[in-house]
């Protein structure tokens, strides 16, 4: 995995053979802010995903797809469109109306690159510099782009960005305000409850598991000193992403090493 800095985020390359798993998580009553939603699907999955980011562009009233949307083999929405299937919930592929028959899709609003260009498309309400959740596929790399709306790009700037790292086609997400993510070099969490998630494992990655009689804190930073965010129970499953001064960094904080075990 690689990674570069772009307009307040990151982009982010992955080789398509280190990914375990990659599929969409329809929100808890399509309604779900991403700190609970990434609680469900790591007890779930059985460990924290490496990225999990807001997904389909929705009605916020009615709380229906926007954007196309296919879960667990069940059609949400499926207009006429390009967008990403995961096949096997293995690796991801651009496709039209999901003609793979992947259990789970999601569509592009709008499409940014298809077949190594810049598409022209840019749907009202969208345009702008503002945070921004894309995906982008080459034969052999899956890109990730998180962009924070405190920064934020606009689709032209995405587009080139894209290109540039060698997608040959690339979907934009929901984006603004909806804008969420875990992600190894950083989270960003704007309180909004959205209607889906996209989760990814990658291989490899050095996964441990709490061993504690109660709870484990999660703080903001490697310290006691630092505030508490949330909390760990013995048995889950996390991904070490570093260690400082007996500190483990995973998604969603900090964590103490010493109540972190790998098992045999």
């Amino acid at each position: 995995m690689t990674s570069k800095s772009f307009k307040g985020g990151k982009i982010y390359s992955v080789p398509l053979s280190d990914i375990e798993y990659i599929g969409y998580f329809y929100a808890d009553k399509g309604n779900e802010e991403i700190r609970s939603a990434k609680k469900r699907i790591s007890k779930e999955r059985g460990r924290d995903p490496d990225f999990l980011m807001n997904a389909e562009l929705f009605d916020f009233e009615t709380r229906k797809p926007a954007s196309d949307v296919v879960s667990g083999g069940i059609v949400q929405r499926l207009g006429e469109g390009y967008g990403l299937a995961f096949p096997n919930n293995t690796t991801a592929v651009f496709s039209y109306k999901n003609n793979v028959n992947a259990a789970d899709y999601i569509g592009a609003y709008p499409t940014l690159v298809r077949n190594g260009k810049a598409e022209s498309i840019n749907p009202s309400g969208i345009t702008g510099r503002r945070g921004r959740t894309a995906l982008g596929v080459s034969e052999d790399t899956l890109t990730i782009a998180l962009l924070p709306d405190s920064g934020g790009a606009t689709l032209a700037e995405l587009r080139r960005a894209f290109i540039s790292f060698g997608a040959e086609n690339a979907i934009n997400l929901d984006g603004g305000g909806s804008t969420q993510f875990y992600a190894p070099l950083g989270n960003h969490f704007s309180g909004r409850r959205v209607r889906g998630f996209i989760g990814i494992w990658c291989r490899g990655g050095d996964v441990r598991y709490v061993s504690v009689r109660t709870s484990l804190n999660i703080r903001s930073g490697p310290g006691i000193l630092n505030k508490r965010i949330g909390k760990l129970y013995n048995g889950d499953a996390v991904t070490v992403l570093e260690e400082k001064n007996g500190w483990a960094r995973i998604s969603a904080g900090w964590v103490s090493v010493r109540y972190l075990k790998k098992r045999k």
